[in-house]
């Protein structure tokens, strides 16, 4: 009788332990599902980030910023050049303006193309 007994409780936790295996296993398919699901938002994020960033290097707005900066840089190392030669205070507002007016037409004539 007791043999009996001890192998209708070795049935019963082979049971419970069966039971635990298909939750895990069931479990552990819906967490590959997400990861799944996660993968294919990385991969439509990345390349939504990519489109944004070919949108913003073609963006006449950041080309005019980076060129307005590059005209900028240019006038302040001319103007360090010019004191540092030592030319004269009344020289240096006619030849930075001479500059800039050069600086903007050449700037700006790639736009145009």
């Amino acid at each position: 009788m007791k043999l009996f007994n001890w192998s209708n409780k070795k049935d019963q936790q082979d049971k419970e332990i069966q039971t635990q295996v298909d939750f895990l296993q069931a479990e552990n398919d819906q967490l590959l599902d997400q990861v799944e699901s996660l993968k294919l938002d990385i991969s439509e994020a990345r390349s939504e980030n990519e489109h944004l960033k070919e949108a913003l290097n073609r963006s006449t707005f950041r080309q005019g910023l980076i060129k307005m900066t590059i005209g900028m840089a240019t006038l302040i190392v001319s103007y360090a050049l010019l004191v540092l030669v030592g030319e004269r205070n009344t020289n240096l507002p006619w030849l930075l303006l001479i500059e800039a007016v050069f600086l903007f037409l050449m700037l700006n004539r790639g736009e145009s193309k």
